[in-house]
């Protein structure tokens, strides 16, 4: 029994009842009904109890939980600033810090966690942790999205909005220009990321047909953005 017992708690499964329920002719009682769980949150284990119907021996136990996942929306990735973050004053600022710990402490875990803790403190105060914009988050699908060439898309936006502005021959030629050229050197440096994805593969088959299932899920979605247009444009007509 005491086996028994270990093995739920090494799951970290509890009872929920210390009360007998059952009750023998000779008024012996006996705990013999047990429902053992490891949903220890208040806020999912609502209620349990014994009822008192007298159908067997044996007393019904029952308990209710709240197994409603609430619906979670799409959170916004996260990544740390480093806008104003400076190395130098970083390191100094932990140094000093992890100067008050005490590494003669009794327990090694407490120790760690307080190290832990201090350095990810320190790196929230001088790195702080903000949510990415829209824009952002269109970078984050494709990384091949260099700084270099995000700047260009910025210029070729300026340049988009300058030719209906001033309707000058001239500058729609150098915003034409300079849009080819741009969307040939977006496509090399896609070539170029995918490329280097595979060969960091290293034959791996997992990793190769993870990337090219994620190849083809862009493709997809590209194509039906492409109907999607073109059922609209035919509504239009």
């Amino acid at each position: 029994m005491s086996n028994y017992v270990d093995c739920l708690a090494s799951c970290g499964c509890i009872s929920l009842f210390n009360k007998p329920t059952r009750f023998s002719k000779n008024s012996k009682l006996s705990l013999l009904d047990h429902i053992y769980t490891n949903m220890c949150d208040e806020k999912r284990t609502i209620n349990s109890g014994i009822t008192t119907f007298d159908i067997s021996d044996h007393l019904a136990i029952f308990v209710n939980f709240n197994l409603h996942h609430p619906t979670h929306q799409n959170c916004k990735p996260k990544f740390r600033c480093m806008k104003h973050f400076d190395p130098t004053i970083f390191v100094s600022d932990l140094s000093l810090k992890l100067n008050n710990l005490n590494p003669e402490a009794d327990d090694v875990n407490t120790l760690s966690d307080e190290f832990v803790k201090i350095c990810n403190d320190t790196l929230d105060t001088h790195a702080p942790y903000s949510y990415a914009s829209r824009k952002e988050q269109r970078s984050f699908n494709k990384p091949w999205l260099t700084r270099g060439i995000l700047t260009s898309i910025a210029k070729k936006n300026a340049l988009c909005r300058k030719q209906f502005t001033t309707n000058n021959p001239n500058t729609i030629r150098q915003y034409k220009t300079y849009r080819n050229k741009l969307t040939q050197l977006k496509e090399i440096s896609e070539q170029n990321y995918y490329k280097h994805a595979i060969q960091t593969c290293n034959h791996d088959i997992k990793k190769t047909w993870k990337l090219v299932n994620e190849i083809i899920a862009m493709e997809n979605k590209s194509q039906q953005n492409n109907k999607l247009f073109e059922d609209s444009e035919w509504q239009k007509m």
